[in-house]
């Protein structure tokens, strides 16, 4: 039933469609019709006035032109000439003319008005009457039928109460039809499906409802085909119970379904039908062979309907539907006997053959390309081979068929060719191939190994490429090009598969002997491609043309064998590698192939690691030597052809690099337990290589990079050997590093002055050579000074104590500052002098926190001054020096030694003495920087007196409350020591911000200190003091910020009024009287010494107010606080009429009205009788004094 309800949705949906379509159309076209009428009332318009110049048989040139200005084109207005015309006279005129109809308009196309030239114009006037009687001369049953239409279209509302009640008689349907028997129901549907059918015969008298009609005939027959579908299967509707009437019955649905959709003569409906009739199959519960083969005739007969028609996508359709049945009908396990399968394959056979023969129609004949049938065509043969997967039998003749199906395939292939029909001819002839190749694949279940079938496939692919190629047939040699890609990744997985025994031991014959087969198999293509240059580029890999696809692979095959013979020979595979590596070289010299340079520089590279990898891993043998010597054959092979691709750097680099590791190695595995001896083995590589760079130099053999490259490898040998003397320096005695090290830096030195030494041979050429390697290797010969100050380094931290070391590094910063004025191969050491004074430096900070808890420090301090006085020195040099690359370190080095200075004293001074140091520290750098005795900026000092502020202000808040006499005494005399280094400042200092800010860093400094060690009571006390000193420098011009006087002012205010509450005590009282009267006092000077501004009154008089209101309320007794308060709104009245501030008022009438409030609702219930009067005298009076006084001097606030 719920698939009745879905038809009828459908059904109301079409309607829906079709009734918006209709409206959309009567809407264009109303438009066009306005668009017209506008239209015809400017042409109205244009015959009145012309009708006066008609009259008068005179044509004026405006009253002409005027009109053809609007309407015509600027061509036709050149072509007016001002003259009289003779015009006939309107009434015949208007006689002739003759109104043509309207065509009709719709969106493809639609007339839009044209206008002629004047003459034209005038006689095509349209009669106003004339129009008139046309326009309405439709009957008024038309007119009432058209306007229903409309009313119907436009009005939403219809169509949703059309919609519902259609859905009403639905389900009044469905419930008649479920109080009757089965057969009835089945006949109500079919009923419905009668209606559906024939309302197409009424609704095809309508041009517009012809769609819409021929979608409710296919409804109809939709609706049918259930209906037959279920009289047999669904429950409800079920009255056949014999399995042949029922399958009959369905398939006169389907026939009725491929009828209709066949007469509409449209793909979408038959392809529709044929849907329709595969989705009832599928739903039936029983998978039974009629089911399947009924599906392949339904899709035969659906194919087969449109033979006379291209209809591509049909086929397509069809197709795929089909396959989607297959795939569902064997889901879930489905099991068909034998003979069962070879009828459905015979059902499947039949399908794929009708739609294969529409392709060989001639139609498609001289075809390049058709995209829809070749998709189609595709698609087929997966439908076919799906097909056969599916209900193959497992029988081993079916090598045979797939041979024959490829035979017979190949020549359906020259057929499409015969009839150029070439994208067929194309996806035949590879549907053969894959025939063929299943064909081959097939071969294993006659016991053929899967080794043996790859190198099969691979052959067939090989040639069947060359094939293609040469028949230069464009798309399949891509085709092939990209099977050949396809397989050479397949094999390269399946050579790895046979490497790693990962298949089964019966399945392979041989695993070396197929590997081997492939290896010659790729090889011969590139050979012969070479040898026959028409085939030089049938194997392009990845469109490169000058590479070899199967030349590539077989290297890749190469590494298999080699691989493979590992695992049977052991180490002699390495026999291998060294002939493959002599096989590609000689290759490359014979045939000019960029796919042998690849593989000789790969087995070159190949031979090199394995080589290197052997040596280094297996036991000490006379193989060692045979491996070496073939190794270095392959490297002399190689070196002869210098050149890969367009690259002369490559094949020396790896022969270099090869090489020196095959010495290298040697020299480890046999020379490291002899410590001397290895460590001067390596540096003897290191010279050959040096004077084999000189060798090649001057015969001209090598370009740039490798000669950089052979000076690198001198180094890194250099960089071993001294690494090596370093590792085992614990093993040797002093005597044995000082020789050692003496021989090393001879062979330095050497290296390092070769230019001056290469210079003075008799040879001028040889000379002039010489000279070039400034250019070239001046940077990598100054690395010798490196190592040289490495073993001067060694030497010293192996055979001197470590106390010394920060001496030690002193002294070689002087001695390398002295190298560098001396010697231009020293040009660095005005770095590493720098460098080595840094790290002198951090090993004396070392030295001091590693002895921090020593009891004897005399050899550290001495150390720590011999260093100090020693970097002085080094600062002397710098001043004297005239180079300027040495300029910045003079600007740099008395940096460094102060932060020295101050991390020792961080590390071995008590906390409180930092403060007085660091203030020293700072006065003896502005001696110095004003004396010009540094290279500084004078704010490092200031950052120095800062560090003082800083370590003063962090003792004192870690000592809070608790400073001694001694503590006292060093933190007022730093800041003394600040004041006196403020004042010297200020007497240098241009900005006058900058001495505002050392004003303000020292008050904030004092503070901090009088705040982490006054009590509480005291500390307004010292708030006002200060405020009042402030007030005072600034008014002797001392102190340019008044700011600081005021901010001190606000703080004891806040002090007194929020802090103090919580420390007040009774004896206090003497205190905070002299905390008012200091604040009285600051407040009078305030006012005597400080210059007006805008905020002056409210900053002197708010705070206090507001502090001594808050004090008030936070220390003395509530019942009395109402009176207090008032006599500080009288106060503050006083001062508003004093200084004229209205502002002062309103404040202190705020004051008056809180006051009242408090007595009314908190003071009368609260306090006691006597307190409670007097409050209230002394408010009254308070208030009448108020009272007086703002009369009487009201005139001050106007």
């Amino acid at each position: 039933m719920g698939f009745i309800i879905f038809i009828l949705v459908i059904c109301i949906f079409f309607l829906f469609n079709n009734f918006y379509n209709l409206r959309r159309d009567h809407k264009f076209l109303k438009s066009i019709l306005e668009k017209y009428s506008v239209d015809l009332a400017d042409l109205k318009k244009e015959v009145s006035a012309l009708k006066n110049p008609i009259e008068s048989q005179t044509l004026s040139t405006d009253t002409i032109i005027q009109p053809i200005a609007e309407i015509v084109t600027e061509e036709v207005i050149t072509t007016i000439t001002p003259i009289d015309i003779p015009v006939p006279k309107p009434q015949p005129i208007i006689e002739e003319i003759k109104i043509p109809e309207l065509p009709v308009l719709n969106y493809e196309s639609h007339p839009l008005p044209k206008f002629e030239k004047p003459k034209a114009i005038v006689e095509e006037v349209y009669p106003e009457k004339v129009i008139e009687e046309k326009i309405y001369q439709e009957s008024t049953f038309s007119l009432l039928l058209k306007k229903a239409e409309k009313q119907f279209a436009d009005n939403w509302t219809g169509i949703l109460g059309t919609a519902i009640m259609v859905l009403g008689i639905g389900y009044l349907s469905i419930y008649t039809a479920l109080k009757v028997e089965p057969i009835f129901r089945v006949l109500i549907l079919w009923l419905y499906a009668g209606l559906l059918i024939g309302s197409y015969y009424i609704l095809a008298k309508k041009e517009k409802w012809n769609k819409t009609g021929l979608w409710l005939r296919s409804a109809g027959a939709s609706l049918f085909l259930f209906g037959c579908y279920g009289a047999s299967q669904i429950e409800a509707l079920t009255f056949i119970d014999n399995n042949g009437f029922g399958y009959s019955l369905i398939g006169l649905g389907i026939a009725l379904n491929l009828y209709v959709g066949y007469i509409i003569k449209q793909q979408t409906f038959l392809s529709l039908h044929v849907v329709l009739s595969l989705l009832i199959l599928c739903v039936i519960p029983e998978k039974l062979l009629v089911t399947f083969i009924l599906a392949a005739i339904t899709s035969t007969i659906g194919i087969v309907l449109s033979y006379k028609e291209k209809w591509e996508y049909h086929l397509l359709i069809v197709i795929i539907a089909f396959i989607i049945f297959d795939i569902w009908f064997n889901a879930e396990g489905t099991t068909l006997t034998t003979t069962q399968n070879i009828f459905a394959i015979l059902g499947i056979v039949m399908v794929s053959t009708s739609c294969m023969f529409m392709q060989y129609r001639s139609v498609y004949e001289n075809t390049h390309f058709d995209k829809a049938a070749f998709i189609t065509h595709l698609t087929n043969w997966i439908l076919f081979a799906i097909g056969l997967i599916l209900h193959s039998t497992g029988s081993h003749f079916k090598t045979f068929i797939l041979f024959a199906g490829a035979i017979i395939c190949f020549f359906m292939a020259i057929k499409a060719r015969k009839k150029k029909i070439f994208w067929l001819y194309n996806l035949d002839g590879m549907v053969a191939f894959i025939l063929f190749s299943l064909s081959i694949i097939m071969l294993n279940d006659w016991n053929v190994g899967v080794d043996i079938i790859a190198c099969i496939l691979y052959l067939i692919t090989i040639a069947c490429l060359f094939a293609v190629y040469q028949q230069k047939e464009a798309l399949l040699y891509k085709i092939f090009l990209g099977i050949n890609h396809f397989m050479a990744f397949a094999l390269i997985i399946f050579s790895a598969l046979l490497y790693s025994s990962s298949l089964e031991q019966t399945q392979i014959t041989s695993a070396l002997a197929s590997l081997i087969a492939l290896t010659i198999i790729s090889l011969a293509v590139p050979i012969f491609s070479v040898i026959k240059k028409e085939y030089l580029t049938v194997d392009s890999f990845f469109g490169e043309k000058s590479l070899s696809l199967n030349g590539l692979l077989s290297i890749v095959f190469s590494m298999f064998v080699i691989l493979k013979m590992d695992d049977a020979f052991g180490n002699s595979f390495y026999y291998i590698v060294i002939g493959l590596g002599f096989l590609w070289c000689l290759l490359k010299r014979t045939y000019d192939s960029k796919t042998f340079d690849i593989g000789r520089l790969f087995f070159l590279g190949l031979s090199l690691f394995t080589g290197i990898l052997l040596l280094n891993t297996q036991e000490q043998s006379y193989t060692d030597l045979v491996f070496a010597l073939g190794l270095f054959a392959v490297v002399g092979f190689n070196w002869s052809l210098k050149r890969f691709y367009n690259n002369v750097f490559l094949i020396p680099f790896l022969c270099i690099l090869g090489s020196n590791a095959v010495l290298v190695v040697l020299s480890f595995k046999y020379l490291s337990d002899y410590y001397l001896l290895h460590i001067f083995s390596l540096f003897g590589i290191a010279l050959l290589n040096h004077e084999f760079l000189w060798f090649n130099f001057k015969k001209k053999y090598l370009v740039v990079e490798n000669e950089t490259l052979l000076y690198l490898f001198y180094y890194f040998l250099a960089f071993l050997g001294s690494f090596t003397l370093l590792w085992h320096s614990w093993k040797l005695t002093n005597t044995e590093i000082g020789l050692t090290c003496l021989g090393i830096s001879i062979v330095e030195v050497y290296v390092l002055f070769a230019k001056r030494i290469k210079n003075k041979t008799a040879d001028s050429s040889v000379s002039e050579q010489a000279k070039q390697t400034l250019t070239n290797w001046n940077h990598f010969n100054l690395l010798n000074s490196e190592l040289l100050l490495f073993n001067s380094l060694l030497f010293g931290f192996c055979c001197l104590q470590i106390e010394y070391s920060s001496v030690l590094l002193s002294v070689l910063a002087i001695i390398s500052f002295l190298s560098f004025q001396k010697f231009i191969e020293f040009k660095r050491y005005k770095n590493y002098a720098f460098i080595l004074m840094i790290v002198g430096v951090a090993f004396s900070i070392h030295q001091a926190i590693d002895h921090i808890d020593s009891t004897d420090k005399t050899i550290l301090y001495i150390t720590q001054a011999a260093s100090i006085l020693i970097s002085i020195g080094y600062y002397y040099l710098l001043l004297k020096t005239e180079k300027e690359e040495s300029k910045l370190f003079t600007k740099l080095l008395p940096y460094l030694q102060n932060l020295w200075i101050i991390v020792l004293l961080f590390i071995q001074v008590e906390f409180k003495y930092l403060a007085v140091l660091f203030m020293g520290l700072a006065l003896l750098n502005f001696w110095l920087i004003t004396s010009n005795k540094i290279k500084t900026e004078l704010h490092f000092a200031t950052g120095i007196g800062l560090l003082g502020i800083i370590t003063s202000v962090f003792f004192s808040i870690n000592k809070l409350n608790n400073f001694e006499v001694i503590d006292w005494t060093l933190q007022l005399g730093s800041v003394v020591m600040g004041i006196l280094f403020v004042i010297l400042l200020s007497k240098k200092e241009a900005i006058e911000t900058l001495k505002s800010n050392y004003q303000i860093v020292l008050n904030i400094w004092l503070s901090i200190i009088m705040f982490s060690q006054l009590e509480h009571k005291w500390l307004p006390v010292f708030w006002a003091t200060t405020a009042i000193l402030n007030l005072y420098l600034h008014f002797r011009k001392i102190s340019p910020q008044k700011n600081i006087s005021i901010v001190y002012y606000l703080l004891a205010n806040v002090h007194l009024g929020i802090i103090s509450f919580h420390f007040y005590e009774p004896n206090f009282l003497p205190v905070y009287l002299l905390i008012f009267v200091l604040l009285g006092i600051y407040i009078y000077l305030a006012y005597k010494w400080m210059e007006n501004f805008n905020l002056k009154n409210s900053l002197m008089i708010y705070p206090a107010t507001l502090s001594i209101g808050c004090f008030l309320y936070l220390s003395f007794d509530k019942g009395i606080l109402t009176f207090f308060w008032i006599l500080e709104a009288l106060g503050l009245l006083i001062l508003g009429i004093m200084l004229k501030e209205k502002y002062f008022r309103y404040v202190s009438l705020s004051l008056v009205g809180l006051c009242i409030v408090r007595l009314m609702f908190f003071d009368l219930s609260n306090t006691d009788f006597l307190i409670r009067a007097l409050v209230l005298l002394g408010v009254g009076v308070v208030l009448l004094v108020m009272n007086s006084l703002f009369k009487k001097y009201k005139d001050r606030f106007d």
